[in-house]
This record gives C-alpha cells, structure tokens and sequence, in this order.
C-alpha cells in the first residue's frame, strides 16, 4: 500500500528537471493523502505536468467515493480487474511524481512513521494509472489516478507488504509510450533496487493528513 507521499519541490524546478511545462501549477506538498490533488504527467499529454485527485474513481462509479478506497492498484491484476484493465489496455498510464513516502510501524504502542527516499533522484515516479469520471450532478469532469504497488524490497518490507511501483528514468519515458502493447510493459511493475532507497524516522505529526509543512520531512532522532 501507498497511501501517503509527497513533492517538496517548487513546480517549475520539477518541470525544469523533467522537460515540461506546468499545465496546471502547484505548490509543494509535504503529506499527500487520498482525496488530495498531486502532480502526475499523463501519457496523453507528456509535455505537461497536471494535477490530479490522488484515489481512482472509474466510470462506472457512482460518486467520488470510491476514490478513497481505489488509490492503489496491485501490480499482479491490473490486466484483469475491471476498474483497472480498461486504463491499461487504452494508455491511460501516468507518472506521479514525488520525492519520498511513508510506511508506518508499531512502536512502543505507538504507531512511528518513516519515510523513504532515493539515494540517486531528488525527484522520482511512481507508475499509475489515471481516469477521467463525468459528475452526471454537476456534469464536471473528476480527474483521478491510482498508484501501482509491487513486492517490496527488504528496506521497504521491515514495514509493510506493498511498496508503490518505482520507475528509473527509461523506464519513465516507456511507460508513457502509447504505441507500446499493455502486456510488454508488465515488467516493469517490479520491485526497485533494495541498495538504491534509504528510510527513516519522521514526525508523528505526518500521522494527520491535515498537517502538511516542510519539517514533516525531515528525519527525527530515534527517542
């Protein structure tokens, strides 16, 4: 599972690292959590970074709901759930973007948060998946994405059984890639490189979703 995450850098030196424009601008996010918007890239529009509701809704959804319960899709049945095989097989894939996220764990009775980053990027992706929802209400279009998991890595698996799909910078470029058959980019969904993450401990603060200041990031000593 991968349901809090986050992208402390300004827009345009996101857009400068990646070689886009900022479509739809941002400020910096310390504690994205489902129902927030968050910055991805689209296949169908790969020049430009956009902001998305972070937690899938469908479209045969009925409201916006659902979204809390569909932020992240398992690797292993994406080609076989309804909700997620349809944006697979028509390219409907994105790169959300971020630069660390958190996995939690019992200590002392207490549940102690603890983040993760690359030892190589500053600012990385997650390989997801994206849809776009008509309000039959209001007759407004939802836009939404989920986050791919994978097995994790054993930095990531002292901590939970899921980790979100990381992808290296090839692997960016190709799972964008409209000309390129669902089932060839597959691989892709693996678990990254156990020697190429690090973690640690972070403030309980991140605990709420409704605290999000740049401190949250920072890494706590371990009393």
């Amino acid at each position: 599972m991968c349901a809090r995450f986050s992208l402390s850098k300004a827009d345009q030196e996101i857009a400068k690292t990646y070689e886009v424009k900022v479509i739809d601008p941002f400020a910096p996010s310390y504690n994205t959590a489902p129902g927030m918007n968050s910055a991805i890239i689209t296949a169908d529009q790969p020049q430009g970074i956009q902001q998305y509701h972070f937690g899938l809704v469908p479209h045969w959804a009925k409201d916006v709901k659902i979204g809390y319960k569909m932020f992240n899709a398992k690797a292993e049945t994406i080609t076989e759930l309804p909700s997620f095989k349809p944006l697979m097989n028509k390219g409907k894939r994105c790169l959300v973007l971020v630069d660390g996220f958190y996995e939690w764990k019992t200590e002392a009775g207490q549940k102690q948060p603890y983040r993760f980053e690359l030892t190589d990027r500053d600012v990385f992706a997650f390989a997801g998946l994206y849809s776009h929802w008509h309000n039959p209400q209001d007759q407004q279009w939802y836009r939404s994405f989920s986050i791919i998991t994978t097995t994790p890595n054993q930095t990531v698996g002292e901590l939970h059984n899921r980790m979100p799909v990381i992808l290296s910078p090839e692997e960016e470029k190709l799972w964008l890639a409209q000309d390129v058959p669902a089932k060839e980019l597959l691989p892709l969904l693996d678990t990254y490189p156990d020697e190429e993450m690090k973690k640690f401990r972070v403030s309980k603060d991140v605990n709420k979703a409704v605290n999000n200041y740049a401190d949250l990031i920072l890494p706590q000593n371990s009393k």
